[in-house]
C-alpha cells in the first residue's frame, strides 16, 4: 500500500489524532528542516512520524553518532516505521517525551520536530506538551512544528524565547511552520561572544529581532 493510501486510511479511521488527509509534501519537509543545523544535533525528536516522510529526511540529514527518538502513536504506523528505520528509538505517546528520555538515558534535545495536529488536543493537554518540549530542550534548541492555522502562534510565543513563521502553499492543505528556540544558556553565550572577542552582547550589534 502506498504511503498516500495508508496515511488516508488512517486519518478516516482517526482524524483528530491524524489531522491530514495527506502526507507532507516535499516542500513542507524542506521548511521544516532547513533551519536545523544538524553539525549541532547530537539528540533529536520526531512528534508524530506517521507515514515516515519527514522522519526518513531527518534520519538522512543527522550525524551518525546522533540519536533520533520518533513517536508514532498510531499502531500500524509506528510497525512501519520501526521496520523501515532500524536505528531509530521508537516510543508510542509524545505526551510522554519526559518519560521516554528517561527511559532512553536522555539527559535533553537539541531538537523536536512536530508534526501533530496540536489544536486538536484538550487546550490543557495541549500546553503542557508545549511546557514538556520547552523542558527537555538544551539551551539552544530548536522547536520545529507544522500546523493548519496560527491558532497556535501566541501560545508558542508566550513559552519560547523567539518564534517565526512561514507559510508552505505547496503543501495540501497548505501548512504554517513554526521555528521556535530556546535562549543559549548565560555561560554558552558568554563563551561566543569572548571567543568573536565581542565587548557587548550579540543583541547590541544593530541587528533587528524577530
Amino acid at each position: 500500500m502506498s504511503q498516500t493510501l495508508r496515511f488516508l486510511r488512517r486519518f478516516l479511521d482517526s482524524p483528530q489524532a491524524i489531522g491530514s488527509v495527506m502526507p507532507s509534501s516535499p516542500a513542507l519537509v524542506k521548511a521544516m528542516l532547513a533551519g536545523v543545523d544538524w553539525g549541532r544535533v547530537s539528540t533529536v525528536a520526531e512528534l508524530g512520524g506517521g507515514t515516515g516522510v519527514i522522519s526518513g529526511r531527518i534520519n538522512a540529514l543527522r550525524s551518525a553518532d546522533s540519536c533520533f527518538l520518533c513517536f508514532e502513536n498510531d499502531p500500524d504506523m509506528h510497525l512501519q516505521l520501526s521496520r523501515n528505520f532500524r536505528d531509530v528509538l521508537f516510543e508510542r505517546d509524545a505526551f510522554t517525551i519526559r518519560q521516554a528520555l528517561e527511559k532512553h538515558q536522555l539527559s535533553g534535545l537539541d531538537c523536536v520536530v512536530s508534526g501533530l495536529p496540536l489544536v486538536n488536543f484538550p487546550r490543557v493537554k495541549r500546553h503542557r506538551l508545549l511546557k514538556d518540549i520547552y523542558a527537555v530542550l538544551n539551551p539552544g534548541g530548536m522547536f520545529v512544528a507544522f500546523q493548519y492555522t496560527r491558532q497556535l502562534q501566541s501560545s508558542l510565543a508566550s513559552i519560547y524565547d523567539s518564534t517565526d513563521r512561514q507559510y508552505v502553499w505547496a503543501n495540501l492543505p497548505p501548512a504554517f511552520v513554526f521555528v521556535c528556540r530556546k535562549r543559549l544558556a548565560v555561560d554558552d553565550v558568554q563563551g561566543v561572544n569572548d571567543s568573536c572577542h565581542l565587548p557587548h552582547p550579540v543583541a547590541d550589534s544593530g541587528i533587528a529581532g524577530p
